[in-house]
């Protein structure tokens, strides 16, 4: 098993692990101790850095304290730094919080402001429903009732099994601007399948969980020693909690993770998937795990040729790195098998489940063109 991501950290680098903890436990803690602890881990980076100051206003309004949400809000958007999924996060909390700081009509023009930037060419567009929610509540917020159902009615409009043409269309009728612009962009999160042998490789559906929760008590003690999300209690609200963050990171193209099923049988055979996306350098993570009952059958070799060739000519990776923590020989094995270039053993590179870093080996694997 390598540094694939999991339940616990969606985007795998140590200090987003420890924001999640912190977000996990976040019912059970004080808004001043939630703010304390958010505070701390934002300290370890830049006072600049666009994901500290997120997370920063997200811990202040969890706490109740919008006026203090706001400035780190629009610090974090003034940044550029943020990816698509959580600046549209950062705009719909923001606009949430000038709602009940009853700044209606700022409300009003930062949403509307995200939605129209949805729509440019070449955009994605995360979230986009979920920000013609809030700009409804804005809508009602300022007495304009017609206006807010007509919004609602044109983001339900689509899940409707029947009359979606016609709901649609009095929805326009209520309010001159639904922001519906046709189909979102296939590129976000488009269904895709890879091949490899005999096995597939897929984005994770509803109907997977409860084999996948299978698969990881039946692993937990093999995957475990290596990831901290994989142990015997794992139940279906942590799977379900990791398909939606899988489905999160598809929409706003941050990690494309996949479940391994057998060809024929379609039985879960394991998961991998391309995460850690490098920001402004054409590589990233891959990482893969097996469960116990198909383990030395080939799979994990599979799914890393699969998953490279996805990142070499779909994704327009130049490298992918796979990242093994020291002491890991299966997943130490696969990667040798498949080819990928040892580069050392970098120290402390990974956090442990121990909570301590580790050691870790990196290898490579480089696209064919750059060679």
């Amino acid at each position: 098993m390598t540094s694939s991501a999991s339940p616990a950290a969606p985007l795998h680098d140590a200090w987003t692990l420890r924001i999640d903890d912190v977000w996990r436990r976040a019912p059970g803690l004080a808004g001043e101790q939630l703010i304390a602890e958010i505070d701390a881990l934002a300290a370890e980076r830049p006072s600049t850095d666009a994901r500290a100051l997120f997370e920063r206003a997200c811990a202040r309004d969890t706490a109740g304290r919008e006026a203090e949400a706001e400035g780190f809000y629009r610090a974090a958007l003034e940044s550029g730094g943020l990816d698509p999924y959580r600046r549209t996060r950062a705009v719909i909390q923001l606009g949430s919080t000038l709602r009940w700081l009853d700044r209606l009509d700022e409300s009003e023009a930062m949403l509307i402001g995200e939605l129209t930037h949805h729509l440019q060419p070449g955009n994605d567009r995360p979230l986009h429903d979920e920000a013609r929610a809030i700009l409804a509540l804005t809508y009602a917020a300022q007495g304009r009732g017609n206006e807010a159902a007509g919004l609602a009615l044109a983001a339900l409009a689509p899940r409707l099994s029947r009359y979606n043409r016609s709901m649609l269309a009095c929805a326009k009728q209520l309010t001159g601007e639904v922001w519906d612009g046709g189909p979102a962009p296939t590129t976000a999160a488009a269904p895709v399948t890879l091949t490899e042998g005999d096995l597939i490789l897929r984005p994770y559906r509803p109907a997977d969980l409860a084999e996948f929760v299978t698969a990881v008590r039946e692993s937990h003690a093999s995957i475990g020693r290596w990831m901290k999300w994989a142990h015997a209690g794992f139940s279906e609200a942590d799977g379900a909690a990791w398909f939606d963050a899988c489905a999160r990171g598809w929409e706003a193209r941050t990690a494309f993770e996949f479940g391994i099923f057998d060809r024929e049988s379609g039985a879960f055979v394991g998961g991998g998937g391309l995460n850690s996306l490098h920001a402004a350098h054409p590589f990233c993570n891959l990482g893969y795990w097996v469960r116990d009952s198909r383990h030395r059958q080939g799979a994990a070799s599979a799914a890393v040729r699969a998953l490279s060739r996805h990142a070499f000519e779909v994704l327009k990776m130049a490298r992918v790195e796979i990242v093994v923590a020291e002491g890991n020989e299966p997943s130490l094995a696969v990667a040798r098998r498949c080819g990928a270039q040892h580069e050392g053993l970098l120290r402390n590179r990974i956090l442990g489940v121990d909570g301590q870093p580790w050691d870790a080996h990196m290898f490579s694997l480089v696209a064919p063109a750059t060679r």
